[in-house]
C-alpha cells in the first residue's frame, strides 16, 4: 500500500532534535548520550561517525550502503555480535523487526546488518528501545536526528507504523 503524502511528509520531517552536519562534534553528541540507558545507530554513516569519536553504539543497525550507494564496510576494530535480516526498501519486515527486539535485550554491542535497507527500521526501534534510551540516525545531506525515547516518542511511532499498516 503506497503511503499517504502526509506520512511521507512525517517520515521525513526529523523525529527528534537535528544536529546540522557542520556542527556535529564528539561533545555535543556525547551530551545527548549522557545517562543513556542504551544508545542505539541507524546508518551505516551515522554508525561511522558515533564509533570515529569513540562511542561504540549498544546496537547499530546497517545495510553497507549510503543513499542507496555501496560503501566501505564500517569499523571492525570493536569486539560486537553481528546479526543478520532482510529488509526491503520502504518496509519494515517482521523478521526485522523481531531481530531487532531480541538486539535490543544484548547486554553486549550488537550490530545487525540489513540485507535491502534499514532506513525505515528506526520507527520500530523507536517502539521497542527501553525509555532513556537514544537513537541517532542520519538525516541524508544535513545532519544527525538524535532521538530520546520517551512513552511520548514510542507513541508517535507506534501511531505512526499503524497508520502505515506496520504492526
Amino acid at each position: 500500500m503506497p503511503l499517504n503524502p502526509d506520512d511521507v511528509l512525517i517520515l521525513k520531517t526529523p523525529f527528534g532534535t537535528l544536529i546540522q552536519d557542520k556542527k556535529i562534534t564528539k561533545g555535543k553528541i556525547k551530551g545527548f548520550l549522557k545517562n543513556a540507558k542504551k544508545v542505539i545507530s541507524v546508518g551505516d554513516s551515522t554508525t561511522d561517525r558515533l564509533i570515529s569519536f569513540g562511542i561504540l553504539p549498544d546496537l547499530s543497525v546497517i545495510d553497507g550502503k549510503e543513499r542507496r550507494s555501496t560503501r566501505s564496510s564500517i569499523s571492525n576494530l570493536h569486539l560486537q555480535k553481528e546479526l543478520r535480516c532482510s529488509n526491503s526498501a520502504g518496509t519494515i519486515s517482521r523478521e526485522a523487526v523481531s531481530l531487532l527486539q531480541d538486539a535490543l535485550k544484548s547486554h553486549f554491542p550488537v550490530r545487525v546488518i540489513v540485507d535491502g535497507e534499514e532506513d525505515m527500521l528506526a520507527l520500530p526501534i523507536f517502539n521497542m528501545a527501553p525509555d532513556c534510551s537514544v537513537v541517532l540516525y542520519g538525516q541524508p545531506l544535513e545532519g544527525i536526528v538524535i532521538v530520546k525515547i520517551t512513552p511520548k516518542t514510542r507513541k508517535k511511532a507506534k501511531d505512526l507504523m499503524d497508520r502505515i499498516g506496520i504492526d
